[in-house]
């Protein structure tokens, strides 16, 4: 009985279909570099815990801002136009019962790369 459970659950994981931290949405081999720039990174608690559903608003100095939502991971991943400057977006989060303290982009400022790496640091009210 005890072989037959555990041939049950080795063919249970051999079959089953693989996950990918962050879903679909936040995979980086999707990115295309006429996009611009994929903004990412995490929104966090104080203590390091993730903060599930928070908006995080990317908002250029001239136009549209873009909206992105965490998972459940708190991780964020989205793109602004091609012709906005990172250096021109400003990051904020947003989340009923909560108050960002922080922002931080470990992107050098000035640079050019296809990626920047920002996270946001939240408190419960």
């Amino acid at each position: 009985m005890l072989i037959h459970s555990i041939l049950l659950t080795l063919v249970a994981f051999a079959t089953a279909t693989p996950v990918i931290a962050g879903g679909d949405d936040y995979d980086a081999a999707k990115d295309v570099k006429g996009e611009g720039p994929a903004y990412f990174g995490f929104v966090r608690d104080a203590r390091g815990s993730a903060v599930f559903d928070a908006q995080v608003i990317l908002q250029p100095k001239k136009g549209k801002p873009v909206v992105l939502k965490s998972n459940v991971l708190g991780l964020y991943r989205g793109h602004i136009h091609k012709d906005v400057l990172p250096d021109d977006v400003q990051m904020s989060c947003v989340k009923p019962g909560y108050q960002q303290t922080k922002t931080t982009r470990r992107t050098p400022p000035g640079a050019t790369a296809m990626y920047i790496e920002t996270e946001c640091i939240m408190r419960r009210l």
